[in-house]
This record gives structure tokens, sequence and C-alpha cells, in this order.
């Protein structure tokens, strides 16, 4: 008789990493924060060329720009989470933090700062008030990437082991998006995770569909395969293993 030893997998990945391609430089929309009545324009267009700079990693120069958009609107919101994300990349973090902060009360449904706030508090392990900024972050029902939001609300839960508000969060990012592969993996390994062979093999299919599978997906299927009796099914993922 095969014995199936369960094998424990990292759930976790480092949400800041899953996020840095949709942080806000993409598209740069201006905002619309109340008060910036001084001079919007010039307050837009600097916070565009800092954006810029951020974006070539010229971190002096994004500074400066950000800088003469704040003094300008002090309460520009977009300026204000892009000097978060110029301290952040000096590992400024207190810094980092207080101006994140203010860019969520200057314009609270700025949901791009709050899905980047949530990344650095997540990156600092601070996964409570994460998660709160996500939660809010997940009531815009206009927000472009809100499957992606509910995925890393699901992850956000995950790290906190509470794997019923995870669950629910990842089962909602799919609904939102069925071709959110990276939500389906996710989904897996929680199941997986607690032993709940039977509900992870239907997410790891779907993600198996969609991805290009790495090494711990692959060995996720051949155990669950060995699992479920599929011992040809656990031999052809086997021998994807050997070639990957």
């Amino acid at each position: 008789m095969i014995t199936h030893r369960k094998r424990q997998h990292p759930i976790r990945v480092h949400l800041l990493t899953v996020l840095i391609g949709s942080l806000w430089l993409a598209g740069c929309a201006s905002s619309n924060t109340a008060s910036s009545q001084a001079n919007p324009a010039a307050a837009d267009a600097y916070t565009q060329l800092g954006a810029a700079y951020l974006e070539r990693n010229n971190l002096p120069r994004a500074l400066n720009a950000l800088d003469r958009a704040l003094d300008i609107a002090p309460r520009h919101a977009e300026a204000l989470q892009a000097l978060a994300l110029v301290y952040q990349r000096q590992g400024e973090n207190a810094l980092a933090n207080d101006y994140f902060q203010q860019a969520v009360d200057a314009e609270p449904d700025f949901t791009r700062a709050r899905n980047n706030y949530a990344a650095f508090l997540y990156g600092q392990g601070q996964f409570d008030p994460a998660c709160e900024q996500l939660e809010t972050a997940s009531q815009d029902a206009q927000y472009a990437n809100r499957s992606q939001l509910f995925t890393n609300l699901g992850q956000c839960y995950l790290a906190l082991e509470e794997f019923d508000d995870a669950r629910a969060r990842l089962q909602r990012a799919q609904s939102i998006d069925p071709r959110n592969a990276r939500g389906y993996l996710m989904l897996a390994e929680l199941e997986y995770s607690q032993g709940n062979y039977a509900q992870a093999w239907a997410p790891l299919q779907s993600y198996l569909q969609l991805a290009e599978p790495g090494q711990a997906a692959l060995e996720m299927a051949v155990d669950i395969a060995h699992a479920r009796g599929d011992y040809s099914v656990a031999a052809d993922y086997q021998r994807q293993l050997g070639t990957n």
C-alpha cells in the first residue's frame, strides 16, 4: 500500500513583489482632491514629472518634483502617495508610512493608494492594518484590479492564519475574474495546507490550465493525485517535474 504523507508548502507570497507591477505609476491619472485649488494643473504636472523620475528610479529628482507639487497643493493625494513610494524605496519606512496615511486621509476613495499602502504594511509584517486597508479598498466596485485586490486580501488573512476569511476572499476573487491564476493557486495551497485535498484539486487544475506551473504546484499535484488514487495522473505530473 502506498502511504501518503502531507507535505507542507509555504502559502505566503511577498505581496509587495506581486503588487509592484500595479503601482500607481501605470496610467498616472491625476487626482481630484478638492484642496488642490491653488494651481491644480501645476500640481498635477509636477506629480506626473515625479512619477516619471520614480519609474526610472531617479529618486532625488522624483523627490524634488513631488515636493514642488505639494508646495502647490499640500493635500494632493497622488503626490502624497508617490512621495510615500519614494521614501519606501529609500528605506525611510516611518516617512513612507506617514505619507501613505496622508494620501488616504486626503482622498479616502483613492483605492490604488490603499492597495499600495497595504503592500507596504504587509512588507513590514503589519498584517492586521494591511488587511484593514485592503478591506476598505475592496469596497470600490469600480476598481480595475479588484480581483487582484481580493487575492491580496486573501493572502493577508492567510498570513494571520484566519483561514475562513482567506478562503472567502479568494473565492470572491475568482467570481470577479475566473482567469485569475494566482488566486486559484493560493486557494489550492490553502486547502492543501489544511488537508482538504478534494477541495484543493479543482482550483489547482484551474491554475495549471491558466499558468506555467512551477515546482511547488506540480509537487502539490503529485501529492493530491496520489491521495485521490489517480496514480497515472500523479505519474504524469511527476514526469513534468522531471523536465521542469
